[in-house]
């Protein structure tokens, strides 16, 4: 069977703790560079994974929650 890959955007929620927003933005941005990630399974049981990276020029992180409150 053949393999193929796909670069895609997606629009995906992380949560993380730290200090400060400035701090968490730093975090994304040095963990989120081509990082192995499970996606879930298809349909026949075998995972969906794949790699992650944070792509500002596509989509910059919006914070909306902060200790759990709207922002």
């Amino acid at each position: 069977m053949t393999e193929f890959a796909f670069d895609i955007a997606l629009r995906v929620s992380l949560r993380l703790k730290a200090d400060t927003v400035e701090q968490a933005l730093a975090m994304l941005r040095a963990e989120l560079d081509s990082t192995p990630s499970n996606f879930g399974a298809w349909p026949d049981g075998t995972p969906i994974l794949g790699e992650a990276s944070l792509a500002p020029d596509l989509y910059f992180p919006a914070l909306y929650e902060v200790d759990g409150e709207a922002v």
